[in-house]
């Protein structure tokens, strides 16, 4: 191990190598490279020591899937649904900086719940972001794309900030970079349609290759593909959900002020707040709760009851006809069909 004299003058002989074999020490550990490569304690981030608990959790897990050689080349799916404030576009900024650094030809691609919300607030953090790391030179930052300086790397290493329409996912079904790394980042992804998600799933196929998927938002919507993260493919993805008020720096005064005017059981509260989702969507008659606590009930006393036919007939879409009967309490389905009129 390098004494500290030591270290001093490899800095002083040439500080950009220096910089750049520091940066590879950190290619599989996101919360390191966080720590040593922003400027906390100065300027913009004087009133911070590091990220914030949450944020460092992420990190750290991200960097576990990494490091584990089991599990590296396996696509590494994060999904957080959060309350309000608590900083996770500054997350997704830090984890796009340490990503871009840390592995050449690095592909990152960036969309969001909508082309406004992409192009005024979550490309400009990313961007301020890029300003505060003490390697900010390495970089070319744009408003839609974030570029590394190396020659000839122009199009191959790269984060790109590309909205998404249901009607043209080409930009997200071309995301491929076998033996490099893939990072995959959904903000506000409550509102990203079905089809980007499906198209999107298509990245996870090349092997030998570090591919990360990330989807963040406020649990505005009980249906989709952001809540099924927390439901149906839970299996699949490292879910967290994330209570404002548990988070440093979040407003706590008007937190509570929420809290005393729609009551902390609302549906404005656990989304805003709690990071849960709402417990029945726009267009559902039975909420998901009363779904759940079904699913759980032991039927009892039935056997005398008389038996009731019930079909759910699916119109359109994905959705399955579902014949079953019930009991009292006790519910049988019997035959699932799909695409029959």
């Amino acid at each position: 191990m390098s004494s500290a004299p030591q270290v001093l003058d490899q800095i002083k002989a040439n500080p950009e190598l220096f910089l750049q074999k520091k940066a590879a020490t950190f290619k599989r550990d996101p919360l390191g490279y966080v720590k040593y490569f922003f400027e906390w304690k100065k300027s913009e981030l004087a009133d911070y020591e590091g990220p914030r608990s949450w944020q460092e959790n992420i990190l750290k897990a991200i960097g576990e899937h990494l490091q584990d050689t089991q599990t590296r080349f396996v696509p590494a799916m994060f999904a957080v649904a959060s309350g309000h404030g608590i900083g996770k576009t500054a997350l997704i900024a830090m984890i796009t900086q340490w990503a871009e650094a840390t592995c050449v030809d690095c592909k990152i691609i960036i969309t969001a719940n909508t082309g406004t919300q992409l192009a005024t607030k979550t490309a400009p953090e990313v961007s301020k972001w890029f300003r505060l790391a003490i390697n900010r030179h390495w970089f070319e930052v744009k408003a839609t794309s974030v570029t590394i300086k190396a020659p000839g790397h122009e199009r191959t290493w790269r984060a790109d900030f590309i909205p998404w329409s249901e009607n043209n996912t080409e930009a997200f079904a071309g995301l491929h970079n076998k033996g490099r790394r893939i990072v995959l980042i959904f903000d506000e992804a409550s509102a990203i349609a079905e089809s980007v998600w499906q198209v999107a799933e298509g990245a996870m196929t090349d092997a030998e290759t570090e591919i990360i998927w990330l989807a963040f938002g406020n649990p505005t919507q009980n249906t989709g593909r952001f809540r099924e993260c927390f439901g149906k493919f839970k299996h699949r993805w490292k879910t967290f959900q994330i209570d404002s008020r548990t988070v440093e720096g979040t407003n706590k005064e008007q937190i509570a002020k929420w809290i005393e005017d729609y009551g902390e059981d609302s549906d404005f509260v656990r989304v805003r707040v709690r990071g849960e989702f709402p417990r029945a969507g726009s267009s559902q008659f039975i909420s998901s709760d009363v779904v759940s606590n079904a699913r759980r009930y032991k039927a009892e006393g039935f056997s005398g009851l008389p038996k009731i036919l019930s079909v759910d007939v699916a119109r359109f879409g994905d959705d399955q006809t579902v014949i079953g009967w019930r009991q009292g309490r006790k519910s049988v389905i019997v035959a699932k069909y799909r695409g029959i009129d």
